[in-house]
């Protein structure tokens, strides 16, 4: 799955090529097959770390994927561009489809209540204060977009926040764990595919934000992108600390895929050096100060 995301980012593909892959690439959350996954969460033969794994994962996409369309209002209104409002809309419709399928897998599979608003309450009580802090802070960032949506600066923050740091590394990562997970036990082929197309569907996302980025690097607003940077990366790379049920190596993932955005965009290497290093477990502490020192 990130191998298609990969695809996708080095094509660097422009909105309107996002939107004719989109027009190519549908499927239907109504069609997702789950009745054998629900059997199989109340089966006590399947392992129980693999059930804790399918609660926590799903139960953050769920907050995550009803998160992702609240943010995508602002996100359109600031839009600067007629072709990224065109490729935004096919966001929306993405974005409500992954809703409608993870409300349909808390429901159906995790035994949740069908109620959207209650089903949100009980995701929220297994996330981490990662994702809290997280979510406070993509409640700031697009406040600011919604009080000044001319303010191409604060709409590039919203941008660098939602489709680099939330869809283009937890998301991706996300959904590549439980995949992977699954593909080794060849159980819950629903929820399997599900997240399959949920990955196909965030490449695009993630394309049209480094598209979006790359273009305010280049007209002069790093600044305003480092800064947000600043702030959502070492929220995003606690999780690995704070979710039991992610893998182990989710941090230096996290990494890998956001060194290779950030150079997508053209971000400067010394702050690339300085965000990422001193988080990186295969580097010695603090090794960006030593390497950037005069």
């Amino acid at each position: 799955m990130l191998v298609h995301a990969d695809l996708v980012t080095r094509e660097r593909p422009g909105p309107i090529d996002l939107y004719r892959r989109w027009e190519r690439q549908q499927w239907s959350a109504e069609d997702l097959a789950l009745e054998r996954d629900a059997a199989m969460m109340a089966d006590p033969r399947v392992p129980e770390p693999m059930r804790a794994l399918l609660r926590e994962t799903v139960a953050t996409f769920i907050i995550g994927e009803y998160t992702g369309l609240d943010m995508l209002g602002p996100i359109m209104v600031g839009s600067p561009d007629e072709e990224y409002s065109l490729f935004l809309g096919t966001q929306v419709a993405d974005e409500a489809r992954h809703t409608r399928a993870v409300f349909r897998m808390g429901e159906e599979v995790l035994g949740l209540d069908p109620d959207p608003r209650r089903m949100l309450a009980q995701a929220w009580q297994v996330s981490t204060p990662a994702h809290t802090e997280l979510a406070l802070l993509e409640g700031e960032v697009m406040r600011g977009v919604t009080r000044t949506p001319d303010d191409h600066e604060a709409w590039l923050q919203a941008v660098a926040l939602f489709h680099l740091v939330t869809e283009g590394v937890l998301a991706l990562v996300g959904q590549r764990v439980l995949v992977h997970a699954l593909r080794e036990v060849r159980l819950f082929d629903g929820i399997k595919a599900a997240f399959t197309a949920m990955c196909r569907d965030e490449s695009r996302h993630v394309g049209f934000g480094l598209h979006a980025l790359r273009r305010g690097l280049l007209d002069g607003h790093a600044d305003a992108v480092h800064d947000v940077l600043e702030r959502a990366v070492p929220i995003a790379l606690r999780l690995d600390e704070e979710f039991d049920g992610i893998a182990t190596d989710f941090r230096p993932m996290s990494i890998d895929i956001l060194r290779r955005h950030l150079a997508v965009i053209g971000a400067d290497p010394v702050f690339v050096s300085h965000l990422l290093d001193q988080h990186d477990p295969r580097l010695p502490q603090h090794a960006s100060l030593r390497r950037t020192a005069p």
